[in-house]
């Protein structure tokens, strides 16, 4: 329900790679070093958390041998990855051409390398026979660990605090938002603490003090709870009430008939231009607009519009994928959306 992408990775700032690649000198010894094919002598695995890399420059041999290191978190922070998917359609000589691209957007590596906060490369090698740097990067296992346990006190000194204030809350949108926030930090330690027992040789790190399922359970039965009225003031496609109400059900609100002055009014709105014709193609473009007011329709508490736009080689299909791209619109912000209505 929460893409919880951007926050994992701001949450860490201060867990930053700290650029300190506190470099050795260069080995430049006819033999191989021991640390290129086993247990670095100086730093044991019982103490630290080593990689090495290689490449025809310093500089990427540092950076391969950090990137290496960082990957070793990689098995407990692959859920932060994303994949994005950008598709464009030609028509030339009657013939419609369909181009696809995508982005692995690595939110995985940038994670990780964030989670080796005090990392630096110790050891350096120089092959003279093919002229390859080789660099070996550690991590002191307790510092990383202290690093993390701050983070987690940290995001559960916040929690305590947002879950005291959920409970003397007498807006009950004020109460889910509390609880949103609450639940993501959570998600957020939950990443931290399958890392820290990376790090941790016993494998324990810190248990939470909240469980993650008893605080969705919280957060969904204040959203059942919110009274919440749904309308639409403009609809030029056709079926933009039931799709606001299908988003506002997937979401985990029950859209009702107002009972008392404590609820709101979520109201969305639907304005297309005329149709373009243009090289074979049909286009429709359009503004969606969702409102939130209270219950005397008269305080807007928030408002956000998304353009949208789609094409067809069949005038016809308009507004069935319009209408397609409405649903799916809302079904992904409309939540997140009144979350940051009420922080603005």
């Amino acid at each position: 329900m929460i893409k919880c992408i951007g926050s994992m990775i701001m949450i860490m700032g201060s867990v930053l790679l700290t650029a300190c690649v506190q470099t050795s000198g260069i080995n430049r010894s006819d033999n191989a070093p021991p640390w290129l094919n086993g247990e670095p002598v100086s730093y044991p695995n019982s103490q630290y958390l080593s990689a090495s890399g290689s490449a025809s420059n310093l500089e990427t041999a540092q950076d391969r041998a950090l990137s290496n290191l960082a990957k070793i978190f990689e098995v407990q922070i692959q859920q932060v990855s994303s994949t994005r998917e950008h598709i464009e359609s030609q028509r030339k000589n009657d013939t419609e051409t369909v181009s696809k691209q995508q982005t692995y957007h690595s939110s995985t590596n940038l994670y990780a390398d964030k989670m080796i906060s005090g990392a630096r490369i110790a050891k350096q090698w120089l092959n003279s026979d093919d002229l390859t740097y080789y660099a070996l990067a550690v991590l002191d296992r307790t510092q990383a660990g202290n690093n993390i346990r701050q983070q987690m006190q940290q995001l559960d000194k916040q929690t305590r605090y947002l879950l005291q204030q959920a409970k003397s809350r007498s807006d009950r949108l004020l109460e889910i938002a509390d609880l949103a926030s609450a639940w993501q930090l959570q998600q957020n330690r939950q990443l931290l603490q399958k890392t820290l027992k990376v790090i941790d040789l016993k494998g324990r790190g810190r248990p939470p003090h909240w469980q993650l399922t008893e605080l969705k359970e919280s957060l969904n039965h204040a959203m059942r709870g919110l009274p919440l009225n749904t309308g639409v003031t403009e609809d030029t496609v056709g079926g933009l009430a039931g799709i606001l109400q299908g988003a506002a059900r997937q979401a985990g609100f029950r859209p009702a008939p107002l009972t008392s002055r404590s609820g709101y009014w979520l109201e969305a709105a639907m304005q297309t231009r005329p149709t373009l014709y243009k090289a074979g193609w049909y286009w429709l473009q359009g503004n969606l607009r969702l409102t939130l007011r209270t219950d005397d329709k008269q305080t807007v508490v928030g408002y956000k519009s998304w353009p949208l736009k789609v094409s067809a080689q069949n005038e016809a299909q308009l507004k069935a994928r319009m209408s397609q791209l409405m649903a799916k619109t809302l079904k992904q912000a409309l939540f997140p959306s009144l979350l940051a209505f009420i922080k603005q």
